[in-house]
């Protein structure tokens, strides 16, 4: 099985890619649900889980990308049943360039699973958002600001924006599949579609001036394989398509198991990911009792790595996960007589 396992994930990466998404994206996209997948929303090992993503990207250049995003979200089962519902909420937010352009967007999801077996299951999710995109023209210099000798920044450019920022209504949809083989080897698989709507995010006030945002496509795998008693193997991928663009993304850590007490938990995790293409991601982090801190940093290898230095860019993902202890009801010591 764990060759099999191997092959599909390299023939996920084998996929021809072509880096330049659209939407934010994060080296370590397994721990950013509302962006890997609407039906990720709630499916975790867990009642309630709060994640901090952070991202400063191509630090070399006078104005380095930054990137944030939060989530708390949870799951519930229905009374009487084995079916169970996700729900959360969430911020994203970004901003890039001299214009500072940047993205806010408040997420709510939504994910149901009904129940099938103990080892199958199959989760649907939606997650309808309410984002703002803004520029601040301020910062920006013009062709038509060029004198014939130096630039003036007195000169007219000749743009004037209706708005330098507005609200649209944002909605995405996934499916997942989850299959759990033995309590340390399971395998996942997330299809999404974000932007449904193909909201309009133009900063022209003109009835006619539209500038829909595309749909992204995207195709996720997670496979967790319990190789010794102290070791786990962790393998990933994520392919993404949004229009012209391309992304493909793998992932294989390690986990090493030091203290599995209850309560006690201690983990460390230490891999690489490659985002094809671009950049080799070094990655490594720790997992201590509910607590999970990994640390990324992106090597750059494309042709933009003349302008970066080879410095992608640190990364850091916070998730802290709340786990209700079951009562194990009222007992009797001892019978009353």
């Amino acid at each position: 099985m764990l060759n099999k396992i191997v092959i599909l994930w390299f023939l996920m990466l084998g996929m021809l890619s072509e880096l330049a998404a659209q939407d934010l994206h994060y080296s370590q996209y397994y721990y950013n649900a509302q962006n890997l997948a609407p039906s990720a929303i709630g499916r975790f090992d867990g009642d309630d889980r709060v994640t901090l993503n952070y991202r400063n990207q191509w630090l070399s250049l006078p104005v380095p990308y930054n990137t944030f995003s939060f989530l708390y979200d949870g799951q519930r089962y229905f009374k009487g049943s084995k079916s169970s519902f996700g729900m959360g909420f969430g911020l994203d937010y970004d901003r890039a360039g001299d214009s500072k352009l940047n993205m806010a967007k408040v997420v709510a999801g939504f994910s149901y699973t009904p129940y099938f077996s103990k080892q199958h299951s199959i989760t649907i999710g939606f997650l309808p958002a309410i984002a703002q995109r803004r520029l601040s023209a301020e910062g920006l210099r013009w062709d038509r600001q060029w004198n014939g000798d130096r630039y003036d920044p007195n000169l007219s450019p000749n743009e004037n924006f209706a708005t330098s920022g507005d609200f649209f209504l944002d909605l995405s949809a996934g499916i997942s599949y989850a299959y759990q083989l033995a309590p340390r080897t399971s395998f996942a698989l997330h299809g999404s579609f974000f932007h449904l709507n193909r909201p309009n995010q133009t900063f022209y006030g003109i009835n006619d001036a539209f500038v829909r945002l595309p749909v992204r496509y995207s195709l996720a795998a997670h496979f967790n394989i319990g190789l010794f008693s102290l070791l786990d193997l962790i393998v990933g991928g994520n392919y993404q398509i949004q229009e012209k663009y391309k992304e493909a993304l793998g992932s294989a850590r390690l986990r090493l198991r030091l203290n599995q007490t209850p309560g006690q938990v201690l983990n460390l995790l230490a891999g690489c990911n490659v985002r094809m293409s671009d950049a080799i991601i070094p990655t490594g982090g720790i997992e201590y009792k509910n607590w999970l801190v990994s640390l990324s940093y992106d090597i750059n290898t494309s042709f933009f790595k003349v302008a970066t230095n080879k410095k992608g860019g640190p990364e850091i993902a916070v998730q802290y996960v709340f786990a209700r202890v079951k009562s194990s009801g009222i007992y009797k010591k001892c019978p009353i007589y």
